[in-house]
C-alpha cells in the first residue's frame, strides 16, 4: 500500500466513490438478471451464487441483497445450507403466469431495499440509554426533543415488559415516575 499525497487524494477519493457506485449498479444488473433466470427457469442457482459472493465483499449489505431477492421472488434463504429455496406456492415464475417486473426492478435498486431491523444487542441498547441519560442530564434541548419523539415507543416498551412479567400493570416496578419536564412537554406536543 502506498500513501496518497494531498494533491492526489481528493481526485482518488472521487474515483473510488464513482467505482463503488458503478460496482453497486453492476451487482444490481447481475441481481435482475439472476431474478429473470429464476423467473424463466425456476432455477435460483444464480441468486444463491450472488448471495454467497456478496457475503465475501466486506462492507456490502448482504441482508439488503437477500431481502431484495426474497421480497421480489418470494424465495426463502436457507441459512444452514446458504442457498435459496423455492416457496411451496411458486408465484414469481413464468409458468405461474406472473409477468416479469422489469420496469420496477430497473427503478428499485437492491442497495436501497429496506430490511427489517434485527434484534438490538443488549450492549447497544445499554450504550444508547447511557448516551441518552448523559445528554438529558446536561439539559440538552435536542435530547429532550428525542425523548418526546420516542415517548410512544417507550410506553409500548413498558407494556411489553409488563406482558412478559417485568412489572405489574399499573405499577411502577419497571419505571420510576415520568420526569416533570417531560410531562409538561408531552402535554404541549
Amino acid at each position: 500500500m502506498e500513501i496518497i499525497e494531498k494533491a492526489k487524494l481528493g481526485p482518488a477519493i472521487k474515483r473510488a466513490g464513482k467505482a463503488q457506485r458503478s460496482l453497486q449498479d453492476t451487482w444490481h444488473e447481475l441481481a435482475v438478471s439472476a431474478m429473470w433466470h429464476y423467473w424463466k427457469h425456476s432455477d435460483s442457482t444464480f441468486m444463491t451464487q450472488i448471495g454467497n459472493e456478496i457475503t465475501l465483499c466486506h462492507g456490502s449489505k448482504k441482508d439488503k441483497m437477500l431481502g431484495y431477492f426474497k421480497d421480489t421472488c418470494k424465495v426463502n434463504w436457507d441459512d444452514k445450507n446458504l442457498r435459496f429455496k423455492k416457496p411451496a406456492d411458486d408465484v414469481f415464475t413464468a409458468h405461474s403466469g406472473a409477468e416479469f417486473p422489469m420496469e420496477r426492478l430497473v427503478s428499485e435498486r437492491w442497495y436501497e431495499f429496506a430490511v427489517e431491523p434485527k434484534e438490538m444487542p443488549s450492549w447497544m441498547l445499554k450504550q444508547a440509554l447511557k448516551q441518552l441519560n448523559t445528554q438529558i442530564s446536561t439539559h440538552s434541548d435536542e435530547a429532550k426533543d428525542q425523548v418526546i419523539d420516542a415517548w410512544a415507543e417507550y410506553e409500548a416498551l413498558k407494556v411489553t415488559m409488563q406482558e412478559v412479567g417485568m412489572g405489574d400493570e399499573g405499577s411502577n416496578d419497571f419505571v420510576d415516575a415520568t420526569p416533570e419536564w417531560l410531562v409538561k412537554d408531552l402535554k404541549v406536543a
